[in-house]
């Protein structure tokens, strides 16, 4: 049935009165909530006038309960103490549900999965739900699907809910063997002749060879020998076992070229139309969201950019 909400006193003055009940004094019970003792007069002499009824008898030692207050003081402090109870059962500090990740398979394969153990040391009561999604579409859905998401996008959709996590510098790598081989190879003016590995396919709007070159002043030529992949994994994989020049972007081979399994053959170069970015839905589990993005954050500062800012 349906509560009659004028029946009801508000909250702040039932815990006012248990607190003047328990204590004795009004100025014990402003003490305790951090508020006046004029102030939980007032508080009182309202909840009287909305009961009809007097709940204390001022003595000189202090307040002593009617008998209808002591009544009434048994009713409020069950029910403000089932609500303590129940708000902690639900609060995500106390109990978290799970966090729902909507990520790219090169966030996952090349930069969270090899860290994970590290976040289940720090927040092991956050349990993981992690979807591979390499065509994220950031729009403003009310009912995402998702509480943290990492996608590729123009820069000009960073927006109060996400945070730039990856700048594009882009640069070409190939196996110690490969160099080897083929030691000319280092020599970009015999580039466009060298077996080369790239995308399938992909949106016009990713960085590819045509772009690279523009970035870095050299004149594009259609690659003689390019092998196509359908996605960036099997490219830095192709690269690791001899199979030709990879473009890559920095934090996908970062590793891979300190542990040796890769070499540079270019510096990076900085790309300024695309980035990759982490957000949060507005449905977001926020306690979870929140320890989530600020462990990347975190991490990524320690390996690119201390200036990196905390999500909003």
């Amino acid at each position: 049935m349906p509560i009659n909400n004028q029946t009801i006193p508000s909250l702040s003055s039932l815990i006012i009165f248990e607190a003047s009940s328990r204590l004795g004094t009004f100025s014990r019970a402003a003490n305790e909530l951090c508020v006046t003792p004029t102030a939980v007069s007032k508080q009182i002499k309202q909840l009287e006038a909305f009961l009809n009824t007097k709940l204390f008898s001022r003595k000189k030692t202090g307040l002593e309960l009617t008998s209808k207050g002591k009544a009434y003081l048994v009713t409020v402090s069950q029910v403000l103490e089932l609500l303590s109870e129940e708000s902690l059962r639900i609060d995500d500090k106390i109990s978290p549900v799970a966090l729902n990740l909507d990520i790219g398979a090169c966030f996952s394969h090349f930069w969270l999965i090899p860290r994970l153990d590290d976040f289940r040391d720090k927040h092991s009561d956050i349990a993981l739900n992690i979807s591979i999604n390499n065509k994220r579409f950031i729009s403003k859905e009310v009912n995402a699907d998702y509480d943290i998401a990492f996608y590729y996008g123009t820069v000009n959709t960073l927006d109060k809910n996400s945070i730039l996590l990856f700048k594009e510098r882009i640069l070409l790598v190939c196996s110690p063997s490969f160099l080897l081989k083929r030691p000319e190879s280092r020599d970009l003016k015999n580039l466009w002749q060298q077996p080369l590995l790239g995308l399938k396919d992909g949106p016009d709007f990713w960085e590819n060879w045509q772009s690279w070159a523009s970035y870095c002043g050299i004149k594009y030529q259609t690659p003689q020998n390019e092998m196509q992949m359908e996605d960036q994994i099997a490219v830095i994989y192709a690269a690791m076992n001899g199979a030709g020049i990879a473009l890559a972007w920095d934090w996908h081979v970062d590793s891979l070229l300190e542990s040796g399994q890769l070499v540079a053959l270019t510096a990076t170069v900085e790309c300024n139309n695309n980035a990759f970015f982490l957000t949060r839905s507005e449905n977001a589990n926020q306690y979870g969201a929140e320890c989530f993005i600020n462990w990347v954050v975190s991490l990524y500062n320690q390996q690119f950019d201390p200036e990196l800012p905390k999500v909003c």
